[in-house]
């Protein structure tokens, strides 16, 4: 009797060791792979209790000697709230993963920002690289990797035109020995006039960066849901972005404007300023209430684009902030 007990005692184990083994798979997907993005009970029962039949039903048939009501209630129970707790495990890693993601878009978009200008507030090429690398795993992490590449892209073509401009002498274009030593102003007015060209080249750019963005999310490896929450964040978002960069383009149109009127000022009333040292003098107070009424102007100007882009930054974050709450 006692030899025939021994001999059964591996057989009964054998539906709980593979019981066990089935939910700890179940738990294990839940930490690794799981895509659930929401906590609410109902919606996981609902949406496991008809995986949870076929799966224990299946498990029940591949252990025919244990065949019987209790384990296989028991075993469709173990399993049914392995599953819900597997979503909650899911729920809990993906907000993780959110979280981590946004973290790193906001410190990249910080670090760029901050990179940006000059100790005198100044534009300035952004010299460090973005590091598109996600930390971030699974969707999120996708979404972490386009993010930045998007931001990568944006460095890039700003880099880009300042680089334009540089090259054709913006930066000197009130250089007052440039002026000087350009007696017919064919130079000032050719700068003048590749500056407006620059200004149009990148602000198509900009609207074609725009478009592209909204398109490479449609092939982005993320689930259809997760695609189209995105795309109508993307529209959402940039219904007031777009507003912005219009608004700094046409400035950046009234800048150029400036300098023009300037550049006009001086050609059309040669013989009625001097330069001198590293200053142009006018002989009489209208001209002189012109040229300043210019570098006022451009000035302001500069004030106009400088709070744009502060209050975009702190909306930027603002709203960086409260993802990372709701999440």
């Amino acid at each position: 009797m006692e030899e025939k007990e021994m001999m059964q005692r591996p057989d009964d184990n054998i539906w709980k060791i593979a019981l066990a083994l089935v939910c700890i798979g179940i738990l294990g997907y839940g930490f690794f792979y799981s895509k659930n993005t929401t906590a609410d009970l109902a919606y996981l029962i609902g949406l496991n209790l008809p995986l949870a039949l076929i799966i224990s039903c299946l498990f029940y048939a591949v252990v025919p000697k244990q065949r019987g009501a209790k384990i296989g209630g028991f075993s469709f129970l173990a399993i049914f709230i392995c599953m819900i707790a597997s979503g909650l495990i899911g729920y809990s890693q993906q907000k993780r993963e959110a979280k981590q993601a946004l973290s790193q878009i906001q410190h990249q978009y910080s670090e760029m920002i901050e990179s940006s200008t000059d100790a005198q507030g100044l534009p300035k090429r952004i010299e460090q690289p973005i590091n598109t690398t996600p930390k971030a795993r699974g969707e999120f992490g996708e979404i972490e990797r386009f993010t930045k590449e998007c931001m990568d892209h944006m460095a890039s073509q700003r880099n880009d035109c300042l680089l334009e401009l540089e090259a054709i002498g913006w930066n000197s274009i009130l250089d007052a020995n440039r002026i000087k030593a350009d007696k017919t102003f064919v130079e000032s007015k050719t700068t003048i006039q590749k500056a407006k060209e620059v200004a149009i080249k990148y602000r198509n750019q900009t609207n074609t960066l725009l478009s592209n963005a909204k398109e490479n999310i449609r092939s982005l490896n993320i689930s259809e849901s997760s695609k189209m929450k995105m795309l109508s964040s993307f529209d959402r978002g940039m219904e007031k972005a777009k507003k912005n960069i219009d608004a700094m383009w046409s400035l950046q149109d009234k800048t150029i404007k400036e300098f023009e009127n300037i550049i006009t000022l001086l050609s059309t009333r040669k013989g009625a300023w001097v330069v001198e040292g590293e200053q142009i003098l006018f002989y009489n107070d209208s001209d002189l209430e012109r040229f300043n009424s210019y570098i006022a102007s451009i000035q302001n100007i500069v004030k106009q684009q400088e709070e744009i882009q502060r209050q975009s930054v702190r909306a930027v974050n603002r709203d960086f902030d409260r993802m990372k709450e709701m999440k």
